[in-house]
């Protein structure tokens, strides 16, 4: 009786013991997991400052590098006036981002300019004597590329269709025979068993 006392005591404690540390337990993993979260939170804020202040100074330099190659002049290329022309970057939705040439002066409504104005791969295809031909050109060795390596899969794709009909052919003889020999001893053991008939 007192060991059955103590045993059911035991088995209390036990239990309340368990039930204490799992809710104990429950609370760390908790606790662990918002913790977690909260640095994940802030790690992302930090990442997506950061991304924006690099964005910023990356425009701001690329603005400022484009801005200085913009205001380069170009000497070898007078416009009308005798003066450098200006290279300029087209900003239109029909030639976006296309260079052009114009008057140094056509940027100053002060100064009188001449009405000079050219685009830059124009005068590049005349250098090379290629001129608007070399993007053609340039496509169509993409595309004769592209067709070659159509005709490449297609005879892949042929030497592999050509493969399946010779096994398919190769099981089909197989299977023929296979008929041609049960045919043959169908007809033998017919006539074996007509034979013991008579």
């Amino acid at each position: 009786m007192i060991r059955l006392k103590i045993t059911n005591i035991t088995g209390y404690c036990r239990f309340w013991v368990m039930w204490h540390l799992r809710g104990l337990y429950a609370t760390i993993v908790i606790t662990y997991v918002a913790l977690r979260i909260v640095y994940i939170i802030r790690r992302v804020r930090y990442d997506s400052l950061l991304i924006k202040t690099l964005d910023r100074s990356m425009a701001s330099s690329s603005s400022s590098f484009s801005s200085k190659r913009q205001d380069e002049l170009q000497s070898d290329h007078p416009c009308d006036c005798d003066l450098p022309s200006r290279v300029k970057t087209s900003r239109t939705p029909d030639n976006p981002g296309r260079k052009f040439r114009v008057c140094q002066n056509s940027l100053n409504g002060k100064t009188p300019s001449c009405k000079f104005w050219q685009w830059l791969d124009e005068d590049e295809g005349r250098k090379d004597g290629r001129g608007h031909y070399r993007m053609k050109a340039e496509e169509s060795c993409n595309l004769t590329l592209k067709i070659c390596t159509l005709e490449n899969e297609i005879s892949i794709c042929r030497m592999k269709i050509e493969e399946e009909k010779n096994r398919n052919k190769q099981e089909l003889d197989k299977v023929n025979w296979k008929l041609f020999t049960h045919r043959l001893a169908l007809i033998f053991l017919f006539l074996l068993y007509v034979k013991m008939l008579f």
